[in-house]
């Protein structure tokens, strides 16, 4: 890596990936807290209808002892009769016992409410809660009615305790009441209220998992975590939850949802940043290839330029006499004219496709006629170099429709590779055949071979092989196989490699047979 982009590395770390980490972990870190936040705002407001539903229960409670106070004109038989209307009203109301201040029993509504046992364990708590007594006198002498829930012994009952004057006498009294018919009836109108579908209001039996009574209508199956007891029912507790949904699951949704968020916007950013970082190394790469194309071109340009310049030197002071020498000297500057020439050509002809200006002309042609052809301006180069040239034409071979000047381009750039790649073995084969599908041209080679990694890379614009130093060793402008690739992708063609280092690399140029057709 270059030391320009490893600062731009070092800067895009700094600007983009430190700062999207930092927050990152910043707000995993928040949406934790907050998690808790949420889950304590959610249940303070659940607690709250709690509350209120508690409250309203005792107001109920209160207001009825005020009017119990205030329509009993006398302890007298007549007391049974106003009351009983209250009872007749009240469902829910099993039975009220008064007594007086020496726990003397006063009065029993209905009057049929008389069991022994149940009136003994009413005087027994009396006389054994004389403080709480007290405490509920002290706050009717304040202007306040208290009621006090009181542990029972019977079943589906529970006894509340509040006290009232009547014509001047101090009256306690003892309400019996069944809990599941008073939550069940009298509650159910302000639970619905508040409610309002979106709340799931159940009333369990203290010890027990399933509810005998549910805002919903119906026995829930999920069970509510949030319970909170009844001031009034001693043996009896109220849950809340968020219909369909729990408060655990809720904050595990937002702090979920937020994450993915989170997440989604860290995948962008860090995106963004490897696809900027991969920009820069390829602008660099390219760069760096652009370097390097312009050194090695100008040592192709300079070695023939140097040649023909020596030659016509050596023949413009007459050094040189003999015809078959002159003739000779003027037989090297024209092949390496033609050298020059065709590193010229080579970089126009990229330079065009590199504009999309090059045009192809298409037309009818004889694929082995290409590469006699070609392989006539090849010859000299060949011999020079000592290669061995071997073409295996092939049989009824049908015309292909093709740009005749930019298949001698492919076909020249490929044998072209092969010489400057093949310095121990220098032989060069080239075969053309064809099947129902395609017309083939191969060309292979017995050189050093292009590695597996390398074969990846090799049509790409500036690319050469740097294995083994080969890019130092071997000149060339790296653009020889782009062009190739460029001219087969615009007949439609395919280019197939083969190739193990040190064993030598086989192209294959692929024309379709459909194409004929369209002429």
């Amino acid at each position: 890596m270059s030391s320009s982009l490893r600062k731009v590395s070092l800067l895009i770390i700094a600007i983009i990936v430190l700062p999207v980490l930092i927050f990152s972990v910043f707000e995993i870190g928040n949406y934790r807290q907050n998690e808790k936040v949420i889950q304590d705002i959610y249940k303070n407001q659940l607690d709250a209808i709690l509350f209120s539903i508690n409250q309203y229960s005792d107001d109920i409670i209160s207001n009825l002892a005020s009017r119990f106070e205030n329509n009993t004109s006398n302890i007298s038989s007549d007391t049974g009769n106003v009351m009983q209307k209250f009872f007749n009203e009240m469902p829910s109301l099993i039975s009220l016992v008064q007594f007086d201040n020496n726990q003397k029993r006063l009065s029993t509504v209905p009057y049929s409410f008389s069991h022994n046992s149940v009136i003994n364990e009413m005087s027994a708590y009396l006389a054994n809660n004389s403080k709480t007594i007290r405490q509920l006198q002290t706050f009717m002498a304040n202007g306040y009615r208290k009621i006090e829930p009181v542990n029972n012994t019977v079943k589906n009952s529970q006894w509340i305790v509040f006290l009232t004057h009547q014509k001047g006498i101090e009256v306690i009294n003892i309400l019996v009441i069944d809990p599941e018919k008073f939550i069940s009836q009298v509650l159910d109108p302000k639970i619905q209220e508040i409610a309002k579908g979106k709340f799931d209001i159940a009333a369990y039996r203290s010890g027990e998992d399933l509810p005998f009574y549910t805002a919903m209508k119906k026995t829930s199956s999920r069970k509510i975590n949030d319970r909170e007891p009844f001031w009034l029912f001693t043996n009896y507790m109220m849950g809340i939850e968020l219909k369909d949904i729990t408060i655990a699951d809720l904050t595990k949704e937002r702090v979920k949802r937020n994450l993915i968020i989170n997440g989604l916007m860290d995948i962008i950013l860090l995106s963004g940043a490897w696809i900027i970082f991969r920009n820069v190394k390829k602008q660099v790469e390219l760069s760096q290839l652009k370097n390097d194309f312009v050194s090695n071109v100008s040592h192709e340009i300079r070695t023939p330029l140097a040649l023909i310049t020596m030659y016509i030197e050596t023949l413009e002071m007459g050094r040189v006499k003999n015809e078959e020498k002159i003739k000779e000297y003027y037989t090297i500057i024209l092949n390496e004219t033609t050298r020059l020439s065709g590193i010229v050509n080579r970089i126009l002809n990229f330079s065009q496709i590199e504009g999309n200006k090059r045009k192809y002309f298409l037309s009818a042609t004889d694929l082995n006629e290409i590469v006699e052809n070609a392989a006539l301006t090849l010859r000299y180069s060949l011999e020079t170099k000592g290669f061995t040239y071997i073409f295996e034409p092939g049989k009824n071979l049908p015309s292909i429709l093709a740009d005749r000047e930019a298949i001698t381009d492919a076909f020249v750039n490929l044998v072209d590779n092969a010489i400057k790649y093949s310095p121990m073995i220098k032989e060069i084969s080239v075969r053309t055949y064809s099947n129902a599908e395609y017309i083939h041209l191969e060309v292979e080679d017995h050189g050093l071979g292009i590695s597996e990694k390398d074969q990846k890379y090799i049509f790409d614009k500036f690319y050469r092989v740097t294995e083994t130093n080969l890019a130092n060793k071997v000149k060339g402008s790296g653009l020889g196989l782009a062009i190739v690739k460029h001219i087969m992708d615009s007949h439609e063609g395919k280019i197939y490699l083969k190739s193990t280092p040190g064993s030598g690399s086989m192209f294959r140029l692929s024309f379709p047979v459909k194409q004929i057709n369209q002429l």
